[in-house]
């Protein structure tokens, strides 16, 4: 069977911006197959996709490295605070000025190592809840 697709004529297509298979106005053909499409729905124009693009599970269970650099930096973290590393930490303070990997102790967060310093008066900290984004040198 021979489909003639004309420029402006109706097909079923997958929407990329509405995640589903709708009909589309064909808007360029090349080699007599639609190559650019317009969604009737959202208006949408892209390329033309007969279905759903299939998702490999490696998409799906793939992490971005800043998530298991944290993960790393979390487990030394909890391996820092074994023994007297609570001890070494110091109080902190806006008028403070800490250093990377320094231990500090704040009094709603609880212990935290310092992750980066962002600016001169930024510092990223990391407890037990998460990363915080603080200030320092005020």
């Amino acid at each position: 069977m021979i489909n003639n697709y004309t420029v402006s004529g109706e097909i079923e297509a997958w929407c990329t911006k509405c995640k589903l298979e709708l009909a589309h106005t064909i808007v360029a053909i090349v080699d007599n197959l639609p190559k650019k499409v317009k969604c009737n729905t959202c208006n949408g124009q892209h390329n033309f996709r007969v279905k759903q693009p299939d998702k490999s599970p490696t998409k799906s269970i793939k992490t971005p490295r800043k998530i298991k650099a944290r993960e790393a930096t979390y487990e030394e973290y909890i391996s820092r605070l074994s023994g007297d590393g609570v001890s070494r930490s110091r109080k902190y303070s806006i008028q403070g000025s800490f250093k990377k990997d320094e231990l500090v102790d704040h009094s709603k967060f609880g212990i935290g190592v310092v992750l980066s310093v962002i600016k001169v008066n930024k510092i990223e900290i990391l407890f037990k809840d998460g990363p915080k984004l603080l200030i320092q040198n005020q």
